[in-house]
């Protein structure tokens, strides 16, 4: 419960943790001690440098290198051989809730991950696509996040009978147990995974740490805007900031995950 509550709320693309930081650096300029007044101005600045890095395409990055490796996506099926299916890994999804109705959508780096999954699926021939994401939605009559990559990679081209549902898991590690679990009542022993590169790192280590060794397809971090005006390398924007959130997010993930062991270096 409590670390569900700091993933939602204490994340840097969080108005919350914005707000929180903000608050504390206005209230150290308001101390009488000339000091503190002096730390407040420092925390400040500090907060907007930091926030301008993890939100402009050149501090995002910059940053990313950190985490994101030499992955990339599948550029043939020659460097799958065998693999009787794709597992696309959740990034979220939003249910929009009005006039007695709901409407399920993917999250943008979720949008980016099933588009991957599915030009994956085209490249293979027809494997199986399992699609994993439980219910994170706090709200009771929340569906899974399963749900909403299913309708996108429907949507995308993927036959519905060739789309398999995980609907349990809330983390990469309860995925690896639940994908290996499916795969085996399916006899299956090689498959792609899919999903970012900026995650790619530790879910390999931790479908290794439960025997599971895929070849990885990562989906791209931006989407395609040919056509579009570039953007100027230090201006931030919003993309750009859920890029730099999940680095930062990643960061803290893999400290977590090496904690409770549930990371193995994958061969």
């Amino acid at each position: 419960m409590i670390l569900s509550v700091l993933k939602q709320n204490f994340q840097p693309a969080s108005i919350t943790l914005l707000l929180l930081v903000l608050l504390l650096g206005v209230a150290f300029l308001y101390a009488r001690r000339p000091g503190i007044v002096r730390i407040g101005r420092w925390w400040l600045a500090v907060v907007v440098l930091t926030y301008w890095a993890i939100s402009c395409p050149a501090g995002v990055a910059l940053l990313a290198r950190s985490v994101t490796g030499n992955y990339r996506p599948l550029a043939s099926a020659t460097e799958a051989p065998g693999a009787q299916a794709v597992v696309l890994l959740s990034a979220g999804s939003r249910t929009i809730r009005a006039a007695e109705g709901r409407l399920l959508m993917v999250t943008y780096p979720t949008a980016l991950r099933a588009l991957e999954t599915a030009r994956v699926y085209r490249l293979l021939g027809n494997p199986l696509v399992i699609v994993s994401g439980g219910r994170t939605d706090p709200e009771a009559d929340a569906p899974p996040e399963s749900e909403a990559m299913r309708i996108a990679v429907i949507s995308l081209g993927v036959p519905p009978d060739r789309v398999v549902r995980e609907s349990e898991s809330t983390n990469t590690h309860d995925e690896a147990v639940a994908v290996k679990r499916m795969l085996s009542e399916r006899g299956i022993d090689r498959f792609v995974i899919v999903t970012s590169p900026v995650h790619m790192g530790r879910s390999l280590a931790t479908f290794a740490s439960e025997g599971l060794h895929p070849v990885p397809s990562a989906s791209p971090l931006y989407q395609d805007s040919r056509g579009a005006p570039r953007l100027f390398p230090l201006m931030p924007n919003d993309t750009s900031l859920q890029v730099g959130n999940a680095v930062v997010y990643e960061w803290f993930a893999r400290a977590y995950y090496w904690w409770r062991g549930w990371l193995q270096e994958a061969p």
